[in-house]
């Protein structure tokens, strides 16, 4: 199945303002890298129906796959085999000034043991583009999501008694962009509703507002420099027990850096500042760290990418007598064209979550790589493996993970 930049882009933004919670900011980590080839005989390209002034894809991928610790433990794993259905019909519409897309896309997981592993998730997105002039832009999007959370994300649960956690998302944005022959300018509004579906997790329930205004300069046809301001507000929905810590926070901040759009050989954008966290509990300290928030893809030549995503900031915790967390993540990706019906991608990924207010610290350490094989241009064949290691100050913390599936991928 295609997958293009804009979803990860998106989620990349919301996560650089703070409005996404830690299991569906960090579910992407261990995925393969974002597909940035653009060969010009690549055969598994997708062939649009035509309704009307709209095209419409449909297509999904079948995967059967095999996991070493499917509780993500550090000791008495349980392996398993599962299967994984994920459909999905996408509408894109593009006219002279507006340009609408609508998707829906289902997540169906069976487990040939562990039944209580069991899942059915689901997103249903839309988005608007609106273009007055060559100069300006206005673009809103909406989704609702049923999310199913990974076992081994921090924070995530462990117990196999109980199912994995399973939450639903509501999110919106709005942005305005401006770029005139040398100075340039964007603002944008994000708001995100999360709410989990057993009530032993509603103290995650949580609401999210975020901002970001940035400046642009364009110092070359392909290149231009900014400077962004961002703040977001966070408040869980559950009132805290007496004892506990009042989760509810501001962050805001501030970051300079470069964007090349359209991009050639290089592409994307990189950017580094300062945030600020201020919490509402007064025995909570604010803090003041380091923010980045990197997205580049380097193309030697058409059928070669290379490929960097990186984050570093404050994101949500649920742990009992953490203070804050701050979370860092990169991912490197080489993406390669073997021959037209044919291609290969490998992945290394970090990540650190930080546990301000305890001595906590958690590292995941991980090896992506697929191959795919197009039998046409609407069916294609793929073999795909992930090893993962966490360490962590925890010992109960630790655990070693192994998954490789073979895929069926269908598209129209």
């Amino acid at each position: 199945m295609p997958r293009t930049a804009s979803g990860s882009a998106a989620a990349a933004l919301m996560l650089g303002l703070g409005v996404l919670p830690a299991s569906l900011a960090r579910a992407q980590d261990l995925q393969s890298p974002t597909t940035a080839l653009d060969a010009p005989e690549a055969l598994f390209v997708p062939t649009p129906l035509t309704l009307g002034s709209a095209t419409v894809e449909i297509g999904g991928a079948a995967r059967l796959e095999y996991d070493s610790n499917i509780y993500a433990q550090a000791f008495g794993e349980k392996d398993d085999f599962r299967m994984l259905f994920r459909p999905y019909v996408e509408l894109n519409r593009k006219g002279s000034a507006v340009a609408i897309n609508a998707r829906a896309e289902g997540d169906f997981r069976k487990y040939f043991k562990y039944d209580s592993e069991d899942a059915i998730g689901g997103k249903v997105a839309a988005g608007l583009n609106w273009t007055p002039s060559e100069s300006d832009r206005l673009a809103a999007a909406a989704s609702w999501q049923h999310i199913i959370e990974d076992r081994g994300e921090p924070e995530g649960n462990t117990l196999p008694s109980i199912g994995p956690r399973e939450l639903n998302a509501l999110d919106g944005d709005i942005a305005y962009t401006h770029q005139g022959a040398k100075i340039g300018f964007m603002l944008r509004g994000s708001a995100s509703h999360f709410r989990y579906s057993k009530a032993i997790d509603s103290n995650r329930d949580l609401d999210n507002v975020g901002a970001l205004a940035r400046v642009m300069l364009r110092v070359s046809p392909l290149m231009s420099g900014f400077v962004e301001g961002f703040a977001s507000k966070r408040d869980f929905r559950v009132t805290p027990l007496s004892g506990d810590f009042n989760r509810d926070s501001r962050t805001y901040g501030g970051r300079a850096g470069i964007a090349i759009d359209p991009g050639g050989t290089l592409r994307g954008e990189a950017a580094v500042g300062v945030y600020r966290f201020d919490p509402k509990d007064s025995r909570i300290a604010p803090r003041t760290r380091m923010s980045a928030q990197i997205g580049l893809t380097y193309a030697p030549q058409p059928r070669t990418a290379i490929t960097l995503d990186g984050f570093v900031g404050n994101v949500a915790t649920y742990r009992v007598g953490v203070q804050s967390r701050e979370d860092m993540r990169f991912r490197l990706g080489v993406q390669q064209e073997i021959r037209h019906n044919l291609r290969g991608e490998v992945g290394l990924v970090y990540r650190r979550s930080k546990y301000f207010g305890t001595s906590l610290t958690e590292k995941i350490y991980g090896i992506t790589g697929e191959l795919e094989y197009a039998l046409n241009r609407r069916v294609a064949l793929a073999a795909n493996a992930r090893w993962s290691k966490r360490n962590s100050t925890g010992s109960l913390d630790d655990y070693d993970r192994t998954r490789v599936g073979v895929e069926l991928r269908v598209h129209y």
